[in-house]
């Protein structure tokens, strides 16, 4: 019980240093190394083509990450898991787009489950 706590009063800050993993991976062409790394839910949920086409789409559409900034987050705990959802306004180096990672915390990790982004740039070009 006591571990639960503690993953939602940390959750936060144990996930919010993954964006930039994923940002740098991103820049560096490593999406098969964000999706091998992701978790099982993550793998589960979206055909490893699929994924490594959507990495690669924002990589060519938007380019590299210049910024981004958390607009919103929720941290909860049910069942002994512990979700953290931070929704980030991103600036790449052709547009913006606003990306909502969702991660599972269990002590000092984080583990990438979901990944949504929308951009209006990345659809126009």
């Amino acid at each position: 019980m006591l571990s639960g706590c503690g993953d939602t009063i940390k959750g936060k800050s144990v996930a919010e240093p993954q964006i930039a993993v994923f940002h740098e991976r991103l820049d560096a062409q490593k999406f098969d190394e964000i999706y091998t790394t992701a978790a099982d839910e993550f793998r589960s949920a979206a055909p490893k083509e699929k994924a490594l086409q959507l990495f690669s789409a924002i990589e060519k559409k938007l380019g590299k990450v210049k910024s981004s900034s958390t607009k919103n987050w929720n941290v909860k705990t049910f069942n002994r898991v512990t979700t953290v959802v931070l929704v980030e306004e991103t600036k790449f180096e052709k547009g913006t787009g606003t990306e909502t990672f969702t991660f599972h915390v269990s002590g000092d990790k984080a583990a990438l489950v979901g990944y949504h982004i929308n951009s209006l740039d990345m659809m126009t070009q």
